[in-house]
């Protein structure tokens, strides 16, 4: 018997599933090349500057679903994704958008509000036309026109009626008020989440204190030059009682990897504008927050965590 023969079908399958998955993962983090102008820019010191990993995000974010879709569909990212955002909840603040890889995980009628945020503007649009054509934008836009239309109805029968008032015009026909006030309370219940854009640094937040429910950060840590002043902000915007929901790069738990991660640190880096080897668990406890829940997952490097 050969040795493919020892295993049947589904084992090889699955067996297939996960090398190609290891080949995927090492080929975008380990192989590509540096271009010209990232080789340019590390001849000027060891990392780029904010400026230059934010070109590189604007640079990425056309083709960068298309790079990632299947890597993060094998690694099990996008289940993550989803789990995660079932805790969401109430005013939703969203950091680091990039091109919305989250969008279609976020549950039916969790949420009053959602604003997506991120510091690159090319991100921004890739973001925003894919919300566009989402259920979720369509939910919106149909939701927005219904308001509309109600408002318009509303305004009116109010001047309808003050005219009748006035004696100027008809009378009220049986039952007329009853069908404005289901009209008024329909109003006022039928956009079930807003959508909002917010093209902005993640290190000093453009809102009040305590204005959101949840804080939503997937793979963003990564990306920050002051992570923990980033953490202090979401902190500081987080209302009481509200969650802290992070999906983040960091630091392996295995030596062997935590060598790789330390040596292709500045490909990385050039490559993707990523520190994918911090230790997220220390920025968080530095940053004040209290960590509910926690996992770690693919030999340690993504974790997992609901905080407030």
């Amino acid at each position: 018997m050969s040795f493919l023969g020892r295993f049947s079908r589904t084992q090889l399958v699955i067996g297939g599933l996960i090398t190609y998955a290891t080949g995927v993962s090492f080929a975008l983090t380990f192989l590509p090349q540096k271009s010209i102008e990232q080789e340019s820019d590390s001849s000027h010191g060891r990392f780029p500057t904010e400026s230059t990993r934010q070109s590189t995000f604007d640079n990425l974010a056309p083709g960068y679903d298309s790079e990632v879709r299947i890597h993060e569909y094998l690694l099990g990212i996008q289940r993550r994704r989803k789990r995660l955002l079932k805790n969401a909840k109430g005013r939703v603040l969203e950091i680091a958008s990039g091109t919305g890889r989250n969008i279609d995980f976020y549950p039916k009628g969790c949420c009053s509000e959602i604003v997506f945020s991120d510091f690159s503007e090319g991100m921004m649009e890739v973001l925003k036309d894919k919300v566009a054509k989402s259920e979720l934008g369509k939910r919106f836009d149909y939701q927005m026109r219904r308001q509309q239309q109600l408002e318009l109805e509303r305004i009116a029968y109010s001047t309808k009626m003050a005219s009748a008032a006035a004696g100027t015009s008809a009378t009220t026909t049986p039952g007329t008020n009853a069908v404005n006030q289901g009209q008024e309370a329909e109003s006022n219940a039928v956009v079930e989440t807003r959508i909002g854009f917010k093209t902005m640094n993640a290190a000093a937040i453009p809102y009040p204190d305590q204005s959101f429910d949840t804080i939503v950060d997937t793979f963003g840590l990564c990306s920050f030059e002051e992570p923990v002043k980033v953490l202090q902000e979401m902190k500081r915007v987080l209302k009481p009682g509200g969650q802290l929901l992070l999906l983040e790069h960091g630091n392996s738990n295995w030596k062997a990897m935590q060598d790789m991660q330390a040596s292709k640190l500045d490909r990385h880096v050039h490559k993707y504008g990523c520190y994918w080897n911090r230790e997220i668990e220390d920025l968080v406890v530095e940053a004040g927050l209290k960590i509910k829940e926690k996992e770690r997952s693919q030999l340690g490097t993504v974790y997992y965590m609901v905080l407030e």
